[in-house]
């Protein structure tokens, strides 16, 4: 399992007293387990932000020196690290989980839809200059997605920038050939300018 980036501190202490331990994470409310490597026994702690003493994590996870720390999410990748069990130390750790591959790109995907949406009603009310400026931005982050250019081609043509428009949506068309507006509206701009297919697009 991937280590994920962390912040792990650790405040030595000259008092007697157990010190204090903390755990957070970043989102909250992960799941926070350790592991004892010597038998592989497993004890949930409870979930972040977590607070608690030496004395009591000792009494709950034993004292052999270090752990194995486990905390997740689901949605997340999960975070482990080595925890050494200090007898008067204070400990801090924080912890910042990783979005999942596919979650991310679920979450980019709805992101993108929301703002072609947003692109759409300003076309709708031929705010071409803001909507072009919007998929400029979109194309910035997400520019091998073929729905961009075909929108982008669209507005051009609204515009009768018919030229330009043919080069947007050749772009489009050869990101995703099954893209069939995109190829649609290539074909007839070709025949339109008598363009050949095999052409490079023109600048």
């Amino acid at each position: 399992m991937k280590r994920l980036l962390f912040c792990l501190s650790f405040i030595l202490s000259l008092s007697v007293n157990a010190g204090k331990v903390t755990i957070d994470s970043s989102p909250a409310d992960c799941e926070i387990t350790v592991i004892n490597p010597e038998n592989g026994m497993k004890t949930v702690l409870g979930k972040t932000p977590y607070d608690t003493d030496m004395a009591q994590l000792k009494s709950n996870v034993g004292d052999n020196g270090v752990v194995q720390l486990d905390i997740q999410k689901a949605g997340f990748q999960k975070y482990h690290m080595a925890l050494p069990i200090v007898g008067s130390s204070d400990i801090k750790v924080f912890a910042n989980l990783e979005v999942e591959n596919d979650v991310k790109l679920t979450q980019d995907i709805d992101l993108l839809m929301a703002d072609l949406f947003d692109v759409l009603r300003m076309v709708r009310v031929q705010d071409f200059n803001n909507g072009m400026k919007k998929l400029e931005l979109l194309e910035q982050k997400f520019p091998h997605y073929s729905i961009i250019y075909e929108m982008k081609g669209m507005i051009s043509y609204l515009r009768k920038n018919f030229k330009e428009a043919l080069n947007f949506y050749r772009k489009s068309f050869g990101l995703n050939p099954k893209n069939r507006e995109a190829y649609r509206m290539k074909v007839y701009l070709e025949k339109k300018f008598n363009v050949n297919p095999n052409s490079g697009s023109e600048g």
